[in-house]
């Protein structure tokens, strides 16, 4: 599912929320250009009217989150962006750690590192750390981005990553999710072997972690574990992936050993930071 269809999914595809799309999808584009540009080069990257481009250039300049040369007509991040999301990732992501983390694991396991999140019923990965492996911008593989699908006649987490994100809630919010995920339209309706999706996360939920290893319609080996976020209101999940990443059982043991540690780090760094603040 496109990152549009899921935002229609969840909003009903209301036209009052296509604005917003649109204005984060400005952002998005200089983040991924990183250069200036006019409103015309906006509007045609895009694809959006060249006045809807217009507008939301004018609104975010005029609010300090762009800048404005009326010379050459070329807009470009103000500092302000980068000032709020250093205090937002201060105050709900430990200041850095996440990516300190995201380091650690590459290092440890050389895969590219994942973080998700869930977005009530999708799993959205929200940054990623290259290692020995990238996926071909020409063959990028598919992955499911429910964070439940339904398969061989049960539920079951769309991905591992998913998995590991549902391994941090209750078995009454993941029936909970299954029933708001039937009634999108993805999956039968009716309490169709439930049981056999709060077995697999209680599986995940007492291992720790959850692998996944290539197969005819898997092109990659990965393995996805819990992470913990300040204050945060959703599930996330951290993860190495690889082409292969690992051959054998022993390889995948030596693997989870340097991600377990990484993680205990990880852990035991926000513990300290919760005593002090609490102090």
């Amino acid at each position: 599912m496109s990152a549009n269809s899921q935002a229609e999914g969840r909003s009903g595809g209301r036209g009052s929320v296509k604005s917003c799309l649109r204005t984060l999808e400005v952002l998005e584009y200089f983040m991924k250009s990183g250069e200036p540009a006019r409103t015309i080069e906006i509007s045609e990257a895009l694809g959006i009217p060249n006045s809807s481009a217009d507008e939301i250039l004018r609104t975010l300049a005029s609010t300090g989150y762009l800048t404005y040369s009326q010379a050459t007509k070329l807009y470009a991040p103000s500092y302000k962006l980068v000032a709020n999301a250093s205090s937002i990732e201060q105050s709900f992501f430990g200041s850095g750690r996440i990516n300190e983390v995201m380091e650690d694991m590459r290092r440890e396991t050389g895969g590219s590192v994942f973080v998700t999140q869930q977005n009530d019923c999708w799993s959205e990965s929200v940054a990623e750390m290259s290692g020995g492996w990238a996926a071909k911008p020409d063959a990028e593989p598919y992955y499911s981005t429910e964070m439940i699908c339904f398969q061989r006649n049960s539920w079951r987490p769309g991905t591992n990553f998913a998995a590991a994100m549902l391994a941090q809630q209750s078995n009454v919010d993941i029936i909970q999710l299954a029933t708001r995920t039937q009634r999108l339209g993805l999956g039968p309706k009716g309490p169709t072997l439930m049981k056999h999706l709060v077995d697999r996360i209680s599986m995940t939920r007492a291992r720790g972690f959850a692998l996944c290893r290539r197969s005819a319609t898997i092109p990659v080996d990965s393995i996805a574990m819990p992470l913990r976020v300040p204050h945060g209101v959703a599930s996330y999940a951290i993860g190495v992936v690889g082409d292969p990443l690992f051959s054998n059982d022993n390889d995948v043991r030596q693997m989870l050993s340097g991600m377990q540690a990484v993680i205990y780090r990880y852990n035991d760094r926000l513990r300290r930071r919760t005593t002090v603040s609490v102090q």
